[in-house]
């Protein structure tokens, strides 16, 4: 092992100019919104009203490298690392479903990349927002109908949501703020918070937020009432099938083998060119490029950065390239019952100085990447005030913190990774834990490395049974709230693996979100952050640039920080 890690780590560095994400404000519920354009009718709505002005509006994001113009159709190939353990929209929190839901289902507004910072509708064609941006109300579409051929009305919309809530699973939080919703007739629906929430509208581009054909669902065991958690039956038909209005409709699902979706007949808006897309489970990066340059798969999701520079050098495919929003983190838990010496937070701050994030940017990523400084991804809200709180390299003070908290002569740690598993921008899990294992050696701590298959670690982790390990985190929504949540709120997705616990973090980031000014929201990001970086339960080690490989017979493929791809848009020859 010894010596492929160096292997990776003397790679020749081949340095690439890193656009930093623009700025997005107080979030995308502040920008301008602009009517959807992919209906039956060429001609846009008519921008919806917009929330109360907040920001001078964020510059533009910087544009990402599309692949050429050709025309085509056929059947489109991704090769990827699957993380899929469920396709039911209202439960999936992976890294891979969102992929299917952009494509299989349709959301009241969405974004159009490159532009990430505007908000366009799209299953409602007009909206309204009160002042206090407590009470938001859309009006759907007209001639909306789903897969089923069942017109798509408010009662949909209602039980969407509420089935979002009910179901109490990983993404159910996003829909906690959710008071009421009433239905004055077949095509409005008024949503009221239980509070004002300056990122609501942001919220409402996750695909969790996917509109579902009610009756279907309903037909096949589904439900939104209390208990649902319990009492609701749908999931294992949705894993098979889909109950969207989306230009795709899911064929099957072979876990971690392939997922297979074909365009769908019905759709109201135009057809997608692509027959059929097949998502196909190929942990190994190396495959997925000799797959992509003998013309088996059209797109390579995995590739580690070398093999990026390889491919691009050898011209036998195009790389598209865009700016994420994805972090990669490493995580510790908290309790003495798990963490063991992690426990005591000098511990976990000697770690955060122990890690060469720059080595893990510049060596490994090729310096495709920047590190904000905490888990909430530069270029949102309150991070760019928060750089005092940036953990740098200095091993000194590492051992300083750990002779302190009584453990100068280190203690062994058991380092969790996904065994064959990619982590975000393309990084091979064990190529990073290997790295973070010889960091953490210079300061005495001896790190057992422990992979499992990705999907095992995976519950595991979700389950609190991990001492540390390393995980990415992919947008739900384009603001800081889709962090600061999950990340600094006791019992929320992520301080919940690691019993993580600190009152007043969760009190600053739920401040933040119940803000409508944008300057006095950075302040309560920025300080929640501070903290939470000094409790350092979570350390960002990297923000990629996405960088995905794709045939040189593809047009239209478009990195989406959100869906990963609008599989609407992409055509071949």
């Amino acid at each position: 092992m010894g010596e492929q890690r160096s292997a990776w780590l003397s790679a020749a560095m081949h340095r690439r100019r890193f656009l930093r994400l623009t700025a997005l404000g107080a979030g995308l519920a502040g920008a301008g919104l602009l009517g959807a354009c992919r209906g039956a009718s060429p001609t846009p709505t008519a921008p919806a009203t917009p929330a109360p002005a907040q920001q001078t509006p964020a510059a533009p994001a910087p544009a990402q490298t599309p692949a050429s113009t050709i025309s085509g159709g056929g059947t489109f190939v991704i090769a990827r690392l699957t993380d899929t353990i469920t396709l039911d929209p209202s439960r999936q929190y992976e890294l891979t479903s969102p992929i299917v839901m952009g494509a299989c289902y349709e959301r009241l507004v969405t974004i159009q990349p490159p532009d990430i910072r505007t908000i366009h509708l799209h299953l409602a064609e007009k909206m309204d927002i009160s002042q206090d941006v407590t009470t938001y109300t859309f009006t759907l579409r007209q001639g909306v109908r789903f897969a089923s051929g069942n017109p798509l009305t408010s009662t949909d919309v209602v039980f969407s949501f509420n089935r979002l809530r009910e179901l109490k699973d990983n993404p159910s939080w996003l829909a906690d703020i959710i008071q009421s919703m009433e239905t004055p007739d077949e095509h409005t629906v008024q949503i009221t918070l239980t509070e004002p929430n300056a990122a609501f509208l942001a919220m409402l581009v996750s695909p969790n937020f996917s509109i579902l054909d009610s009756a279907v669902v309903k037909e096949h065991g589904g439900t939104d009432q209390p208990g649902a958690d319990k009492s609701d039956t749908a999931t294992e038909w949705l894993n098979q099938n889909s109950a969207g209005s989306g230009p795709f409709i899911l064929k099957g699902w072979v876990k971690e083998q392939e997922i297979v979706m074909e365009r769908n007949p019905n759709y109201w808006g135009q057809s997608a060119p692509l027959e059929r897309v097949i998502i196909r489970h190929i942990p190994d990066p190396t495959t997925q490029r000799q797959l992509l340059e003998n013309g088996d798969i059209d797109a390579a999701h995995n590739l580690d950065a070398d093999l990026i520079a390889e491919v691009e050098q050898a011209g036998t495919a195009q790389i598209v390239r865009g700016d994420t929003l994805d972090t990669e983190y490493f995580a510790m838990h908290t309790s003495p019952e798990v963490g063991k010496e992690l426990a005591d937070k000098r511990v976990r701050q000697a770690i955060a100085y122990a890690i060469d994030y720059d080595g893990i940017i510049q060596q490994i990523l090729r310096g495709a990447a920047v590190r904000p400084p905490s888990v909430i991804p530069s270029g949102l809200l309150g991070v760019q005030e928060a750089e005092d709180a940036r953990y740098r390299t200095d091993p000194e003070r590492a051992r300083q913190l750990l002779a302190e908290a009584g453990l100068a002569n280190g203690f062994e740690l058991t380092l969790t990774y996904s065994s064959g598993g990619t982590e975000v921008g393309g990084v091979s899990s064990e190529v990073l834990a290997s790295k973070i294992a010889d960091d953490l050696s210079k300061i005495g701590i001896r790190v057992t490395l422990d992979p499992r298959a990705p999907d095992v670690r995976l519950a595991d982790y979700r389950a609190g049974k991990l001492q540390s390990t390393i995980s990415g985190w992919t947008p739900d929504f384009l603001d800081p709230h889709g962090w600061a949540i999950p990340f600094g709120v006791p019992g929320e997705a992520a301080a919940r693996r690691v019993a993580y616990n600190n009152p007043q973090v969760a009190d600053l980031f739920q401040r933040a979100a119940r803000t409508a000014d944008p300057q006095e929201r950075a302040r309560l990001y920025a300080e929640g952050q501070r903290l939470l970086n000094e409790d350092a339960p979570f350390l960002c080690l990297y923000q990629p640039k996405a960088q995905i490989a794709v045939g040189k017979n593809v047009q239209g493929y478009v990195f989406d920080p959100v869906i990963g791809v609008d599989l609407s848009k992409v055509r071949k020859s």
